[in-house]
């Protein structure tokens, strides 16, 4: 790739990210306010409530629902189905579950504006030709920053979050188990890790580039 092109690349990338920090900042403002006006309003009736969550939880389902066995431990041979991931409630009924689904949701929107906040600074130095400099490396270390904290601070989040909205929603179902469920994604931390050593990398580049500019 040409310089030229390279160039007309970095300017697009950095109006991308530019549109979506605008756009994440308003959603930022918006949320706290539309989590509030929902949560003051939710209905008993099920027809007028509008308060959809989202639970990151493990369930198991034995092979005979009508016996109520997943309220004791399953047995190896009761168990006919197990596994985690999101489990959606749509419009809960209660204040509690839909307050900290919104709560969690505006902690990780304030992460994410963070890591793109470093990326927005990044681009906008790389497109006026400022590559190897010190604040290029602290954008890049910060951004390694958050993408471990990412990583770490969203399951914790979803765990204990998950024990509290499931045990206020308080599902019932014979045959069906939910419970909160922690899953570290070990690869999100690593590749954290990595932008961290590439951050290390861009310092000694800089360090060359100044060594060389005194000995010129």
């Amino acid at each position: 790739m040409n310089t030229a092109r390279q160039k007309k690349l970095t300017i697009l990338v950095k109006h991308f990210f530019n549109l979506t920090w605008y756009l994440f900042i308003f959603f930022a403002i918006a949320w706290p306010v539309m989590v509030m006006v929902v949560g003051l309003s939710i209905s008993a009736d099920p027809e007028k409530r509008h308060a959809d969550i989202s639970v990151y939880s493990g369930f198991k389902i034995n092979t005979d629902v009508s016996t109520g066995l997943a309220n004791s431990t399953p047995e190896a041979t009761s168990l006919l189905l197990s596994g985690h991931g999101d489990l959606k409630i749509e419009n809960t009924r209660s204040r509690l579950s839909w307050y900290l689904f919104g709560t969690i949701s505006q902690v990780m929107l304030f992460i994410f504006l963070l890591g793109l906040w470093q990326m927005r600074r990044l681009f906008s130095s790389l497109a006026v030709g400022n590559t190897f400099t010190e604040r290029n490396v602290q954008h890049v270390r910060v951004l390694g920053y958050v993408v471990i904290a990412w990583n770490i601070i969203l399951p914790a989040l979803q765990y204990f979050g998950g024990r509290l909205m499931l045990s206020d929603i308080a599902f019932d179902i014979p045959g069906i188990q939910l419970y909160p469920s922690f899953e570290l994604d070990i690869g999100g931390v690593f590749v954290g890790l990595a932008i961290l050593v590439l951050s290390g990398v861009l310092h000694e580049a800089v360090n060359i580039k100044k060594d060389q500019v005194l000995t010129i």
